[in-house]
């Protein structure tokens, strides 16, 4: 059993979200978008406390009628231990899919879930008061009286006869939503309780507290699922008993006698008074109840032991990191269920090589064949990308309505099937869906983060961008990620995925138009070198053609400026067009490369370095691509990008 889908309804930020899930799940997005109230809204759903929300937590916005917190969670891929602890009711056999809502409305807490279920009975069940119950109860005896429906007797025998009447009648059962307060507590004996375990980890979340020996934290966890007690509680009982029995012994032995003297003598007092009464004492025996075993967790390193708290935030966030690996190793050796890990800011405290440790591991963890552990994460760190699981990123944004006036959180998933779609007829869709590493992707880890992307070719041209933009104010501080596709036919699937995760894209790449006669020079007269000249001639105006029909627009040979579809077509290439629009940038170049500040050749921290530094700015094409992805990040941040 794992988390397939969750839908959140009024829950602080979110007025209502519906979200995919998979092994591993990835909340991407700005700060205060919203990312960490979904773990917390899944948190609550698993964890919380009855009196744990408040009118607080509703939505700012609800509507006033219906100011009801809801999550709804659908569990699929359901094992034959899930179908049996489940029941019946709950997962039939065969059945693939579980679904429990939990709402929260103006104090009352409530448990839901899908059943199969006599619809009658539930007007019984979720009736207010003993009188409502036996009246609805009545109304389907009378409305049934071929069934055979049981009389009312109390609240408890009455819902207990239900459920047996409802075992023994299949035929009269549909598919209802139904109450049941026994799906959660997984520290106690419920339902999901040993099948599926969600684990939270807030930021804000020290070892300390995760290191005590209880059942809630984590390394309590980790032992209680690893470290047997049951022959130490046992020699503890054994001699709890023997110490007792020691006491009794000495009790005896140094006060039997003199306690007997006294009680006599308070006896023959006391029947001066009274008779037939007789003065006992006894020595009093503790009452010796071990305790069960308890661990403590402590810190050594060579010269010193020291307490978790005393260890700086970043140990701790190791601690926690290393703790959440094994007892999802441990956890799922020896439970048949499922452990989810639900991690806010997992990269916090961490060196980089420990973060993306930490997230290929969890990752492995994630995609064993048993899938005995879920992840998620809510993270602002790339580390924690992998640019081929694209469609395990949920790109989690604030929108607001109409009028401006309401703002609410919107979630964007790129899926698989959606992006092939997007991408038929322009790639090999083998390429996408057997998720190879693909050169064309592997920037893509930053730009899930970005408000904004430009997409470009290769390396040089992000130099000749991101120097053009340092002129003035940097991309970063417009939130705009300059990522490379290496090639022009690589464009087609990152800029299939960025749209679809709803992210704006400027693309600019090169038409190619020089690169025949440039053959031809190379060696000019010679038969074979025309015909090479041709084929390439050939080869570019069918690319372009595809690039033009891609992003919407007539198709052209060469087409040169603003397409249709935010793309730009190069003049030939990159320094074509740069000698065109800014030949003052050469000269710059040349300048670093005679001063040994640049390197020669196509260099891309030489060509950004030149593009910065250049004492003369931009015209044409160049600037007017600057200008496009500075405009699209600004319609996202709904300001000005000047």
């Amino acid at each position: 059993m794992r988390i397939k889908s969750v839908e959140i309804t009024n829950f602080r930020c979110l007025r209502h979200v519906d979200i995919d899930f998979d092994r591993v799940t990835t909340f991407v997005g700005p700060n205060g978008a919203g990312k960490s109230t979904i773990l917390r809204a899944l948190d609550w759903f698993f964890n919380g406390e009855k009196s744990s929300l408040s009118d607080d937590d509703v939505y700012h916005a609800a509507d006033p009628t219906d100011r009801e917190i809801k999550v709804k969670v659908v569990f699929g891929a359901l094992t034959e231990l899930d179908r049996r602890t489940l029941g019946e009711k709950y997962a039939p056999p065969g059945t693939e899919e579980f679904t429990a809502w939990r709402s929260w409305k103006s104090g009352s807490d409530k448990f839901t879930g899908k059943a199969l279920a006599f619809a009658p009975f539930e007007l019984v069940r979720t009736a207010e008061g003993v009188s409502a119950k036996r009246e609805a109860l009545n109304a389907a005896r009378a409305e049934h009286p071929d069934l055979d429906l049981p009389a009312w007797s109390t609240i408890g025998g009455t819902n207990a006869e239900m459920d047996e009447w409802e075992r023994g009648h299949p035929e009269h059962l549909s598919e209802s939503v139904v109450s049941d307060t026994h799906f959660f507590g997984f520290h106690s004996q419920r339902k999901l309780s040993g099948i599926f375990d969600f684990v939270f980890v807030g930021a804000d979340l020290r070892a300390t507290e995760e290191a005590a020996d209880h059942k809630g934290a984590i390394i309590g966890r980790i032992l209680e699922k690893t470290i047997d007690r049951s022959a130490a509680d046992e020699a503890l009982e054994n001699l709890a008993r023997q110490v007792s029995d020691s006491i009794h012994k000495i009790h005896n032995a140094h006060l039997a006698d003199q306690l007997s003297e006294v009680a006599s003598s308070l006896t023959s007092e006391v029947q001066q008074f009274t008779s037939a009464r007789f003065i006992k004492l006894d020595a009093q025996n503790p009452s010796i109840r071990p305790q069960s075993s308890k661990i403590s967790v402590s810190v050594a390193d060579e010269f010193v032991e020291t307490s978790i708290d005393r260890q700086g935030h970043g140990f701790q966030r190791a601690l926690i990191i290393s703790s959440l690996k094994l007892l999802a190793e441990r956890g799922s050796k020896n439970s048949d269920g499922v452990i989810c890990l639900a991690i806010e800011e997992p990269e916090l405290f961490q060196h980089p090589s420990q973060a993306r440790l930490f997230a290929s591991v969890l990752r492995e963890l994630a995609q064993r064949p048993a899938a005995d552990v879920q992840v998620l994460y809510a993270t602002h760190s790339p580390y924690f990308i992998e640019p081929r699981y694209f469609d395990q990123v949920r790109r989690v944004s604030r929108v607001a309505d109409d009028e401006g006036s309401v703002v609410s959180v919107r979630v964007d998933h790129a899926t698989m099937d959606g992006v092939c779609a997007r991408l038929k007829g322009f790639t090999t869709e083998s390429a996408v869906r057997a998720r190879w590493h693909q050169v064309c992707i592997q920037d893509l880890d930053e730009a899930f983060f970005a408000d904004a992307v430009l997409l470009v070719e290769g390396d040089n041209d992000k130099g000749i961008f991101d120097g053009l933009a340092g002129r003035d104010k940097s991309f970063e501080r417009d939130g705009i990620v300059v990522a490379c596709a290496q090639g022009k036919e690589g464009i087609y699937v990152p800029h299939a995925i960025l749209t679809e995760l709803n992210i704006p894209i400027i693309t600019a790449f090169d038409n190619d138009s020089g690169a025949a006669e440039r053959r031809r020079r190379s060696d000019p007269g010679d038969a074979a070198t025309e015909a090479d000249a041709a084929q390439i001639d050939r080869t570019n105006m069918r690319i372009n053609r595809t690039m033009c029909k891609y992003f919407d627009h007539n198709e052209e040979d060469y087409p040169v400026g603003k397409l249709s579809g935010r793309a730009f077509a190069l003049d030939d290439r990159l320094e074509t067009q740069l000698e065109k629009d800014w030949p003052e940038w050469q000269s710059t170049r040349n300048s670093l490369v005679t001063s040994g500040r640049g390197g020669k050749g196509k260099n891309a921290a030489t060509y950004r370095l030149a593009a910065e530094e250049c004492p003369v700015p931009p015209k044409g094409l160049l600037s007017e691509i600057v200008s496009a992805i500075r405009t699209a990040s600004a319609s996202v941040r709904g300001g000005s990008s000047q």
